[in-house]
C-alpha cells in the first residue's frame, strides 16, 4: 500500500513536470537545450530543483517584453522611413513614372505599418523593400540625367524660364508689342505642357529632345531679345527700319555683268546714261589725301563687319534668267503687313520702256511691281527734267499711292502704282507686304521672265530698303529724310533742314566728282567731308593721278559732263511751302579766282527757282568758308531784277528736287568744295511779303 501510494506521487511529479515544461515551450521561441545534469531523476531530488510559480511568472514576463520591445522597434524604424515620403518622392517631380513608383512603394510600407497585426518580421521585410525602391529611384533617376543631357539642360532651363512668365508679359502688354505677347504665351504654354509632362512621364510617350530643345532655345531668345525686339517693334510702329543693300545678296548675275563696280568712281549714282554697265552692284566710296595734296586714294573698309563711311548703294544689274536680289529682315511689328519704300532709277534713257520687277516673299507666288508708262515728256536726256514730288504741293498720286486703299489694317485692296522710271531723278517706290512672318522674312527681287518682247526686259536701278507697319504721313517724311539724308530742327523761331551730302542719296553727272575726307581743316583734325569738282572741266585724275587710275579695278572714264552742265542734285524733303535761305561750308584758296555756286528747282514761272552766290574765296586751301544768303555779307548774283528776294530759294513741301551747279561766267564754271547744306525758313511777315512780290510780278 506504501509501494503504491509512493509510485503514485512519482507519477504525479513526472505529469506536472511535463506540463509545465510544455507551457514554458509555449510562452518562449526556443528553450535552451538542458543539461543533462539538470534534469529529474526519479528517486532524485525532484522537489528542489523545480522553481517556484513565482519564478516561472517572471521569466515568462520577460520573454514577453523583448518579444514587444523588437516588435516596437521594426515598426518604428518603418514608420519613420515612411515618414519621408514628401521629401523622397518630391526629388522625382520631373520623373513623373520613377515618382508613381515610389510613391506605391511607400504606400505598401505605409499600409504594413498601419495594420495592428503585422509582425516583426514583415515589418523589416517591408522596410528593407522600401529602401530598394529609394535607392532604385535614385539610380533610375542618374542613369537617366546621364544618357540625356541635353534633353534635361533644356528641360530645367524650361522651369527655370517659367518663373520669370508674368514679368515678360507684363513687359510686352503694350499695342506694339501685340506680336511679341502671342510669342511669348505661344512660347510659355508650349513650355508648360512639357513641364507637366515630365522627363519620364507615366506613359511611354517621352518627350522629343528636338522638340524641347527647339522650344528652349526659342524662348531663350524670346527673353534674351525682348528689348532689341521691342525696339524693332517701335522703330515699325513709329518711324521704320533700315536694310541697306549688299552686294552678297545679289545672286545669279553673269560673270560678265557682276565685276566690282568701277574703282575710279566715288558717286555711284548719275543723272545721265550709264552705258555698257559690267557690274551688279556699287556703294558711294569717299577719296582721301594728306593734307590738301591732289592725289587721292578711296578709302576702303578695313574689315568685313567694319561700317562704311557711307552706306549709299545701288543694284545696276539683274539681267540674267537666275539673277536676284535677297532681302532678309526681322519683323516684330504688331500687324502683319507692313510697306516696304527704296529709291529707283533708271541705268539708262533707253530702257525707259522695258521696266519691269518682280518680288517674292517668303516663297510665295511671284508679284510683279507696277510702274507707270513712261511719256515723252518724262523722257530723260541729259538737260531735261520732270516735274517731281517737290516742284509743286506734294499729293499722293505724285508719289504712286494714288491707287492704294486699305479695307483693314491688314489687307491692301488695290495695287499701289509706282511712278514711272527715269535717269535723272530718283523715285520711291512703295509696297505693301501682306502676311508676314513673326521674326525672320525673306523678299527675292527679280525680271519676270517671258517670251519675245517680255525677254527683253530690264530691272531698274534699286537702292537701299526702308520698312514700316504704319501707312501715315509722319513715317513716310522720316524715311524720306533719312534716304536722302535730311535732318529737320524746329525752334522757336527758326525751322531748317540740313542735306547730309555724304550720307543722302544724290546724283552727278561725271564721274570726276567725288566726296573727299579732309582732316587738316579742324584743330582737332576731325574729318570732314566735302563734295568737289562740282561744274568746270577740272579732271580729277591729273598728273601722277591719272597714272594711278589706270591701276583701279574696272576703271571706267564715264560718264563725263563738263561745264555748267557738270551737275549735282541733292534732295530737300520741306516741311512746309516757303522760302528758304541756303548755308553751308566750303573750300576755295584761290584768293585771284573766286568761285560760284547756283541752287536751281528749275521751276518755271518762279522767279524764286534759283539761287546763285558769287565771291567764294579763301587764302589758303586749309581754311573752311562758310556762306549764308540770310546775311548781308554773302554774295547773291540778283540778275535782272536786282531784288532782295533771290536770297531764298521757293520750296514746296515735300520733296524738292535741287540742282547745285557752277556758273559759267565765273571761274570757267568751277565751284568750291561744298559741305553740308542747310535750307532755313525764313520767317512768316517775310515770306508773305515775298509771295505777294511773286503774284505782282
Amino acid at each position: 500500500m506504501k509501494r503504491k501510494n509512493i509510485f503514485k506521487f512519482v507519477s504525479l511529479l513526472g505529469i506536472g513536470s511535463f506540463v509545465m515544461l510544455a507551457a514554458a515551450s509555449c510562452s518562449q521561441a526556443a528553450s535552451p537545450t538542458q543539461n543533462p545534469s539538470s534534469r529529474t531523476e526519479l528517486g532524485g531530488s525532484a522537489m528542489m530543483d523545480m522553481p517556484s510559480g513565482n519564478d516561472n511568472t517572471n521569466i515568462n514576463q520577460d520573454m514577453t517584453n523583448a518579444v514587444d520591445t523588437e516588435l516596437r522597434s521594426a515598426r518604428n524604424q518603418l514608420s519613420t522611413l515612411v515618414d519621408t515620403e514628401n521629401e523622397n518622392t518630391a526629388l522625382y517631380a520631373d520623373y513623373a513614372k520613377i515618382q508613381d513608383t515610389l510613391k506605391n512603394a511607400f504606400a505598401v510600407a505605409r499600409a504594413t505599418v498601419d495594420k495592428s497585426d503585422s509582425t516583426t518580421q514583415s515589418l523589416k521585410d517591408a522596410k528593407s523593400t522600401l529602401e530598394s525602391a529609394i535607392s532604385n529611384a535614385n539610380k533610375e533617376k542618374t542613369d537617366f540625367d546621364e544618357k540625356n543631357v541635353d534633353l534635361v539642360t533644356a528641360y530645367n532651363a524650361l522651369k527655370e524660364a517659367l518663373k520669370n512668365q508674368k514679368t515678360n508679359l507684363d513687359s510686352v502688354s503694350e499695342p506694339n508689342y501685340a506680336a511679341l505677347k502671342t510669342n511669348f504665351v505661344n512660347l510659355y504654354n508650349q513650355a508648360k505642357t512639357i513641364v507637366e509632362t515630365t522627363l519620364i512621364p507615366i506613359t511611354d510617350s517621352a518627350l522629343n529632345v528636338e522638340n524641347v530643345m527647339t522650344i528652349n532655345q526659342n524662348l531663350t531668345a524670346a527673353i534674351s531679345r525682348n528689348v532689341m525686339w521691342k525696339r524693332n517693334a517701335d522703330n515699325l510702329v513709329n518711324s521704320f527700319i533700315n536694310q541697306s543693300i549688299l552686294k552678297k545678296d545679289i545672286t545669279g548675275v553673269s560673270e560678265s555683268n557682276s565685276k566690282v563696280h568701277p574703282g575710279n568712281w566715288s558717286f555711284v549714282g548719275y543723272s545721265v546714261d550709264v552705258d555698257n554697265v559690267n557690274f551688279d552692284f556699287a556703294q558711294r566710296t569717299v577719296w582721301a589725301a594728306e593734307d590738301s595734296n591732289t592725289t587721292t586714294l578711296p578709302i576702303t573698309n578695313t574689315g568685313e563687319n567694319s561700317s562704311p563711311l557711307t552706306n549709299v548703294s545701288w543694284i545696276y544689274n539683274l539681267n540674267n534668267v537666275d539673277a536676284k536680289y535677297t532681302l532678309s529682315f526681322r519683323y516684330f511689328g504688331a500687324s502683319p503687313t507692313a510697306y516696304l519704300y527704296f529709291p529707283y532709277k533708271l541705268v539708262k534713257d533707253s530702257d525707259k520702256s522695258n521696266v519691269a520687277l518682280q518680288y517674292k516673299l517668303n516663297g510665295e507666288e511671284a508679284k510683279t511691281i507696277d510702274f507707270k508708262k513712261v511719256t515723252q515728256s518724262e523722257s530723260t536726256g541729259y538737260g531735261s527734267s520732270i516735274e517731281t514730288e517737290g516742284s509743286k504741293k506734294q499729293k499722293p498720286e505724285e508719289t504712286g499711292e494714288h491707287s492704294e486703299t486699305t479695307d483693314s489694317p491688314t489687307t491692301p485692296s488695290t495695287t499701289i502704282i509706282n511712278e514711272a522710271p527715269t535717269v535723272s531723278d530718283i523715285k520711291i517706290a512703295k509696297i505693301a507686304l501682306s502676311n508676314l512672318k513673326f521674326n525672320l522674312n525673306t523678299i527675292e527681287f527679280s525680271v519676270p521672265q517671258g517670251m519675245g518682247e517680255n525677254m527683253m526686259k530690264v530691272a531698274p536701278m534699286i537702292g537701299n530698303m526702308y520698312i514700316t507697319s504704319s501707312d501715315n504721313e509722319a513715317n513716310r517724311k522720316l524715311i524720306y529724310d533719312s534716304i536722302f539724308g535730311n535732318t529737320t530742327s524746329k525752334e522757336a523761331s527758326k525751322t531748317a533742314v540740313t542735306v547730309d551730302l555724304l550720307k543722302g542719296y544724290s546724283l552727278a553727272t561725271s564721274y570726276n566728282m567725288y566726296v573727299r575726307q579732309f582732316t587738316n581743316l579742324t584743330d582737332d583734325k576731325t574729318p570732314v567731308y566735302l563734295v568737289g569738282l562740282i561744274g568746270g572741266n577740272q579732271p580729277r585724275f591729273g598728273g601722277t593721278n591719272r597714272i594711278r587710275q589706270s591701276t583701279l579695278e574696272n576703271n571706267r572714264p564715264s560718264p563725263n559732263i563738263d561745264g555748267i552742265k557738270r551737275t549735282f542734285t541733292i534732295y530737300v524733303n520741306a516741311p512746309q511751302d516757303g522760302n528758304y535761305y541756303i548755308s553751308g561750308q566750303y573750300l576755295q584758296g584761290t584768293m585771284n579766282m573766286p568761285r560760284a555756286l547756283k541752287f536751281s528747282t528749275q521751276t518755271t514761272n518762279n522767279m524764286m527757282s534759283e539761287v546763285t552766290i558769287t565771291d567764294l574765296k579763301q587764302n589758303n586751301w586749309e581754311t573752311l568758308g562758310s556762306f549764308d544768303t540770310s546775311k548781308n555779307d554773302t554774295m547773291i548774283q540778283n540778275g535782272t531784277t536786282g531784288t532782295e528776294m533771290q536770297r531764298a530759294i521757293n520750296l514746296k513741301q515735300g520733296l524738292n528736287k535741287i540742282i547745285v551747279s557752277g556758273v559759267s561766267s565765273i571761274a570757267r564754271g568751277d565751284t568750291p568744295f561744298i559741305g553740308n547744306l542747310t535750307f532755313t525758313l525764313m520767317n512768316q511777315t517775310a515770306n508773305r511779303l515775298n509771295e505777294n512780290s511773286q503774284q505782282d510780278s
